[in-house]
């Protein structure tokens, strides 16, 4: 577990410094924020293995971070919070926690369920490697190795968020195909469509530039159905 990285969010000090220092001791690497703003800004720009996330913070609200982190990846969150009451936790495995810890805790207890929660999530990661096709797809332009979880254009390799890869690993799939927003939010992020557009537009303006960074106008083969949604083509 050396190279597992934990982003602690706690307005109080003693808190994360108290939960930091335990976590560290069982090998963790951990990063400390007090406040919801500057936790998006590291949540963006580093790769975290597990967020502990307090329900009361300043700059964002703790339950928005929350949606936000899941919009973009399946990192796993724990909530702690020193509000009682059923609804407080409904609220937030609504929102997408994994876990949910009131304060006043004990330290060692919550190491203990992140370790078991990063052991679950290790074991679910190594049995779909298993049951992951072996042969790789391949377009023009366009390679995918699902087992690598690796995906390139032109030979070079592009460096993508998990909700990113899982994107464009659904469009080239089913390449010649195409797919309304709606479809797309059901079946990449796997949850109901209300309506809202903008997170599926986002992810493939991220995707074409990055493609595009790769490999020059390469972003094209991301095709725009006005008025519906996207595809990839399949010359």
């Amino acid at each position: 577990m050396i190279h597992t990285q934990i982003l602690i969010v706690d307005e109080e000090q003693q808190i994360r410094s108290t939960l930091s220092r335990h976590l560290q001791r069982e090998g963790f690497e951990v990063k400390e924020e007090s406040d919801g703003l500057n936790a998006l800004r590291q949540i963006l720009n580093h790769r975290f293995d597990l967020v502990v996330l307090d329900t009361e913070l300043p700059g964002i609200d703790s339950l928005e971070l929350c949606a936000i982190i899941r919009s973009e990846s399946n990192i796993p969150v724990v909530f702690i919070s020193g509000k009682e009451g059923e609804h407080h936790k409904i609220d937030g495995f609504r929102a997408g926690a994994d876990d949910f810890v009131l304060k006043p805790f004990s330290p060692r207890e919550v190491v203990h369920r992140i370790s078991g929660i990063l052991r679950r999530i290790s074991a679910q990661q190594i049995q779909c490697k298993k049951q992951a096709a072996s042969s790789l797809i391949v377009l023009p332009r366009i390679s995918l190795d699902p087992r690598a979880h690796k995906i390139t254009v032109d030979g070079g390799p592009l460096d993508l968020t998990l909700k990113e890869y899982d994107l464009l690993y659904y469009l080239a799939e089913h390449a010649g195909k195409s797919f309304s927003r709606g479809h797309l939010i059901r079946n990449v992020w796997k949850y109901p469509y209300q309506g809202d557009c903008r997170t599926v537009d986002t992810h493939v303006k991220r995707l074409r530039e990055k493609m595009n960074e790769v490999a020059p106008g390469s972003g094209v083969l991301i095709q725009t159905i006005r008025g519906y949604g996207y595809g990839i083509t399949q010359s």
